[in-house]
């Protein structure tokens, strides 16, 4: 049986030895792919997930700035962002970001992440979207700046990699979590126990594609097509069939991104 699938995070922008979208998304349909969303990291990105978007009924764009995209120069920052909000002006997309906060990496000053964040924030409570938040070794201050908005949060924990504990309270704050190749690998009990918590109606599925592919075709090029393992792993972590955890997830992903 082939599952109705929903990728809710993937680059299919990021050309670096990439087949074409096209090529791509036809494979995707192929494996049972009903719906996608190309997410930005940049300007550019943004610029090419929107037009990817209107040439593609089953893909919808969103617009932002990767956190370690923002840059090391204080007074280059607001710029971007201005930009940034421009273009969601003008409509198209369907959510904010590639945002949040990645301390893994020294890319950008923290400080500078977290200015970058709340604007994303801001932009995406000014337009009514969900927001795509990138969180790596910086769960205490992505809540921090969450908690500081004094409202429900509507959005995603892309990728979620860290512990039960923070997952609790990101989930009291109204986010949904998804979940990537990386709960598929033998080491990553964390994530697994993770998984196990998340109520159905806040759980999602991603690959972001083109990287994390599962453990099955682990190596290669992360991209949509791939996305069946991740679910099927996901529904055998939380001992549900996978034809229910993939109806689940994808009408979690309509419900959150239209």
């Amino acid at each position: 049986m082939t599952l109705r699938l929903y990728d809710t995070h993937c680059h299919l922008t990021w050309r670096e030895g990439a087949d074409p979208a096209a090529l791509q998304l036809q494979r995707a349909r192929a494996a049972g792919v009903a719906g996608l969303v190309c997410v930005a990291t940049d300007l550019d990105s943004a610029r090419a997930c929107r037009a990817l978007a209107r040439e593609h009924g089953d893909v919808l764009a969103s617009a932002g700035i990767h956190p370690n995209d923002v840059g090391k120069d204080p007074g280059a920052v607001r710029e971007p962002l201005a930009r940034l909000a421009a273009l969601l002006q003008e409509g198209g997309y369907a959510a904010v970001g590639e945002t949040g906060l990645d301390f893994y990496r020294d890319w950008t000053p923290p400080e500078l992440q977290r200015e970058a964040f709340r604007v994303h924030l801001e932009l995406a409570h000014r337009h009514q979207l969900p927001v795509i938040i990138h969180c790596r070794d910086a769960a205490a201050a992505v809540l921090e700046e969450l908690r500081a908005l004094q409202r429900p949060v509507r959005g995603v924990m892309h990728c979620y990699s860290e512990g039960p504990e923070p997952l609790l309270q990101f989930l009291e704050l109204g986010l949904h979590i998804s979940f990537a190749g990386n709960v598929t690998y033998p080491k990553a009990e964390r994530i697994r126990a993770s998984a196990r918590l998340v109520p159905a109606d806040r759980l999602l599925v991603e690959t972001d594609a083109p990287f994390l592919a599962p453990q099955p075709v682990r190596g290669k090029r992360n991209e949509p097509a791939y996305i069946a393992h991740t679910t099927q792993e996901l529904a055998a972590i939380r001992g549900a069939p996978a034809g229910q955890v993939a109806e689940v997830t994808f009408e979690n992903a309509r419900a959150l991104f239209g």
